[in-house]
């Protein structure tokens, strides 16, 4: 992870943000990364992954806690059935080499390892609304046929064709390849929703946002940093850091995850205590191996 200058980026890391919900009898931790749905058989929601914690504070997920873990050609990826992280391979490039029903998308970002695509349900999901960018459940999941792109499913798309999309969007190159995405400076946003900045290029409509960077430049030696999750969106400035120095963070902070290539400062907590970070912010897993927590903003009311 680079400690280099730059503005903003969206989060997309290969691990998950987890953060805790109860701690249960026997010292198992639900953590919970941002919910698409409930799932009344255990009473998770279906992000929810059962982890447990080590002597030295480390958390334990399952096999695996970043893609390094695993053989080459393998990623570290979250099991949604067994709510547990797995070393796997990729078992397709293309909708046909799955069953009907299934569909083949990406379950890591390939930020630090290899993309590593495998078969799942297709969801329901229309184009242009809201869905998870890494599949969690089928009540997050776009329909077959389209793609989750910054957090809406779009159709696929000709990057070198600017007639591949409808009027007033434009074609991006996603993790699943170009896909459509809509314009809001062009379109306008629907009720309730805003045309938010994310960098010095791209706008996009949500319908909830905290904070007013970069719109609001950040301080001499921060970044905007940003989360994005179903259509809402959390802004803040931090300071930039290097992983690789202790000292590079104020005492009591920690260096975390600003974007896949960008570190910030983040006040150092502790999971288990509740309230740990104060009101509007949770105590989350900072870096990818899950072994530093810092508190968070949240985007959710």
């Amino acid at each position: 992870m680079s400690a280099s200058m730059g503005s903003v980026a969206r989060e997309t890391t290969t691990r998950e943000t987890l953060t805790t919900r109860f701690q249960p009898p026997g010292g198992e931790m639900e953590l919970v990364p941002s919910p698409s749905e409930r799932l009344p058989a255990d009473e998770l929601p279906a992000a929810g992954m059962r982890c447990s914690f080590e002597g030295d504070g480390a958390m334990t997920c399952g096999a695996c806690r970043s893609d390094s873990d695993c053989q080459a050609g393998m990623g570290c990826v979250a099991n949604r059935e067994t709510r547990r992280f797995e070393c796997l391979a990729s078992e397709c490039e293309e909708d046909t080499h799955c069953f009907p029903g299934l569909v083949c998308r990406p379950v890591t970002t390939g930020a630090a390892g290899p993309v590593i695509r495998r078969c799942v349900p297709s969801g329901g999901r229309r184009q242009g609304e809201p869905c998870d960018g890494l599949f969690i459940s089928q009540a997050g999941a776009c329909q077959e046929g389209l793609s989750c792109h910054r957090g809406l499913c779009g159709r696929p798309c000709r990057l070198d064709d600017a007639l591949s999309c409808p009027e007033g969007q434009v074609c991006e190159d996603g993790l699943d390849g170009p896909v459509c995405f809509p314009d809001c400076r062009a379109n306008g946003c629907p009720s309730g929703q805003q045309c938010k900045q994310l960098d010095d290029s791209d706008y996009q409509c949500l319908s909830e946002v905290k904070g007013d960077c970069p719109e609001k430049a950040c301080g001499a030696g921060e970044r905007c940093n940003m989360r994005l999750s179903q259509g809402r969106g959390v802004f803040w400035c931090a300071a930039l850091c290097n992983p690789l120095r202790a000292d590079s963070c104020p005492a009591g902070q920690i260096c975390g995850m600003g974007s896949t290539t960008l570190s910030t400062c983040y006040s150092r907590c502790d999971p288990r205590a509740p309230d740990a970070c104060g009101e509007g912010l949770s105590c989350t897993t900072v870096t990818e191996d899950m072994t530093q927590w810092g508190c968070s903003p949240v985007s959710s009311p």
